[in-house]
C-alpha cells in the first residue's frame, strides 16, 4: 500500500520567506514543507543578478536531495532575477515565485498613486521593468528601494524569534524613523496603496498600519500560498508517492 505525501521545499537569502513556509504549511497541513535559509550570504538584495543565480541554483540543489519537486522561491530578488532560468535549467520541478505586486495594488488604489517597497535587486531588476510596464496603466507608481531595512529586520527577528513568526514591536525596535524616510514623501504625494515587494518587510506589518492607517499594505504572501495549493493539489506530478 502506498500513500501520497507532498514535499514542498522553500527557500529565501534569510528567514523572511519562513512566513510563506508557515502559511504554507498551515494551508496544507497533510505536506511537509522544508524550509532553507541561504544565511551565509543573505542578503540578496544588494547583490548582482549572476550572483543570485548561482545563489538560487544552490538553495534549489538543497532541496533536490530533499525530494522536493515543488519549490517556492520566496525572495522577491530571487524571483525577479533568476526564476526564469531556474525552470530552464530544472525542468523536471515546479517553481512558484513571489513578485513585486503591481498588479493589485494599481488596482486597489483610488488616488491613481502606488508605491513599491523592495530591496534594490528587486527594483532595479529586468522583471520589475516588465511588470510595471504591463499593469501600471495611467498609475503613478513610486519605486522605493530600501538599502538595509532587510538586514535590520532579519538581525531582530535571529536574535528574539528565530523560529515563529511574530510581529516586530515598537518596544523591539521602533520602525519609524525608518518608515517614514521611506514613505513619507510618496504618502503625502497622495500614494494611498503600497506593496511589499520583500518577504522580511511583512513582520512590519502592525507598525506600517500603525503609523499609516489610512494607507493599504498589500503583502503578496497570499496569492503565492494559494499558488501552492493549486499546484500541490494537482495530479500534474508533484505529489510524491511514498510507502506506507
Amino acid at each position: 500500500m502506498s500513500a501520497t505525501k507532498v514535499l514542498i521545499g522553500v527557500f529565501d537569502s534569510g528567514i523572511g520567506g519562513k512566513l510563506i513556509a508557515q502559511k504554507i504549511h498551515r494551508t496544507l497541513p497533510q505536506a511537509t514543507v522544508i524550509f532553507k535559509s541561504d544565511s551565509d550570504f543573505f542578503p540578496y538584495g544588494d547583490k548582482p543578478q549572476s550572483f543570485i543565480l548561482r545563489r538560487s541554483i544552490a538553495m534549489t540543489q538543497k532541496l533536490i536531495k530533499e525530494s522536493c519537486q515543488l519549490i517556492v522561491v520566496a525572495c522577491n530578488a530571487a524571483t525577479t532575477n533568476t526564476i526564469k532560468s531556474l525552470r530552464q535549467k530544472f525542468p523536471q520541478l515546479t517553481f512558484v515565485g513571489i513578485e513585486p505586486p503591481i498588479k493589485p495594488i494599481v488596482a486597489l488604489t483610488h488616488t491613481g498613486k502606488v508605491a513599491v517597497m523592495g530591496t534594490p535587486a528587486t527594483i532595479n531588476s529586468h522583471r520589475y521593468q516588465v511588470l510595471t510596464e504591463k499593469f501600471a496603466g495611467q498609475t503613478k507608481i513610486y519605486d522605493i528601494a530600501c538599502p538595509g531595512l532587510a538586514e535590520k529586520i532579519e538581525a531582530i527577528i535571529r536574535q528574539r524569534h528565530p523560529l515563529r513568526y511574530y510581529q516586530v514591536s515598537k518596544s523591539e525596535f521602533n520602525f519609524q524613523n525608518q518608515l517614514a524616510v521611506i514613505l513619507d514623501n510618496c504618502i503625502a504625494a497622495g500614494v494611498n496603496s503600497v506593496g511589499l515587494a520583500c518577504t522580511h518587510y511583512p513582520y512590519l506589518l502592525k507598525q506600517m498600519k500603525a503609523y499609516y492607517p489610512h494607507v493599504t499594505f498589500y503583502d503578496p504572501a497570499a496569492a503565492v500560498v494559494k499558488q501552492v495549493k493549486k499546484l500541490a493539489l494537482s495530479p500534474s506530478g508533484v505529489i510524491i508517492e511514498r510507502a506506507s
